[in-house]
């Protein structure tokens, strides 16, 4: 496994020369796995994303169903790995199941089960020869218990992350995989309030833990619909970050989009200014699931693809 502590992860998704574009399988939400990976490929990528609840086969598994919690390991990922390498394509980044799947649950019950399906998903990451894994921290709103005093739930959900961190980074560490942290929208009546959502509770937050193993990625639909400028997140993020997610929103009530970038009213020369500023060495992953304009999935992944050749990527 790559030496992700060395800052190098990957010859072919992580060259020093010039930024790499990556798709994101949750683009194609639903649908088989195999036909997914064709897609990617033929748009033209030769990097990928893994979504914990994108593309479905038989053994990858998704938070949404309740009797397949864990990831696949062992003979599943030297499968899946095979069948990217034989379409020419690299994992550089898998994103953990998301929804109640956080590192900061309310109670022990929850952090304990969630902190053995997370370090499931690290194996897995580290096997398929991902260098990253997106993680969720907080709980949104909406999966804590119905009536739930969500102020006083505030203060032991961080403590419940950085337990959690605690037990992950020394799976991280011999997985050869990095926890990559997210900017999330969660906006609702907390606004403002709920902690370590944005860059400014994360970055302090993570300079505790050793670069090598837990780093940041900024979504750049996340913080508008937040209403944090993606460019700031970025500066904030600084060397720290190791992660993108590229996708648009519009100007107004945004509501996390993931249409593809120039479909809506994001500041994208902006955007690249920030990530080339800090000297961003991580791959740039569209993460596109929903179009304008009525094109398939494997349509968006190409019409994404020529955006990102637009860029120089």
């Amino acid at each position: 496994m790559h030496d992700v502590g060395a800052g190098m992860p990957s010859a072919l998704c992580y060259p020093l020369t010039m930024p790499q574009a990556s798709y994101s399988t949750n683009g194609f939400h639903g649908q088989p796995l195999d036909p997914a990976l064709d897609a990617i490929a033929e748009a033209g990528f030769d990097c990928l994303e893994l979504s914990g609840c994108g593309s479905t086969t038989e053994n990858w598994r998704c938070e949404s169903r309740p009797d397949a919690p864990h990831a696949a390991s062992g003979d599943d990922a030297a499968a899946f790995r095979r069948a990217a390498e034989q379409r020419g394509l690299a994992v550089t980044t898998l994103h953990a199941p998301a929804n109640t799947n956080v590192l900061g649950p309310p109670t022990d019950d929850w952090r304990r089960e969630k902190v053995a399906v997370l370090a499931s998903y690290l194996r897995f990451a580290g096997e398929i020869g991902a260098s990253g894994m997106v993680v969720h921290g907080i709980p949104n709103v909406i999966f804590l218990p119905e009536g739930a005093d969500v102020a006083a739930l505030l203060a032991p959900m961080v403590d419940a992350m950085k337990r959690s961190l605690d037990d992950l980074v020394p799976v991280a560490a011999e997985a050869g995989v990095r926890i990559l942290l997210e900017n999330l929208p969660y906006v609702h009546d907390f606004d403002g309030v709920y902690p370590l959502i944005r860059m400014e509770q994360l970055r302090p937050f993570v300079d505790g833990y050793p670069p090598g193993q837990v780093g940041l990625i900024v979504d750049t639909g996340h913080a508008w619909t937040n209403g944090d400028d993606p460019v700031s997140e970025i500066h904030t993020a600084g060397d720290r970050l190791w992660g993108t997610h590229i996708q648009d929103v519009p100007i107004d009530n945004p509501t996390d989009n993931h249409w593809m970038p120039t479909a809506g009213g994001l500041d994208w020369s902006a955007i690249r200014e920030a990530l080339a500023s800090v000297d961003y060495r991580g791959t740039w992953t569209f993460e596109i699931a929903n179009s304008l304009v009525g094109e398939t999935p494997a349509e968006l992944a190409a019409s994404t693809r020529r955006v990102a050749r637009s860029w120089g990527l």
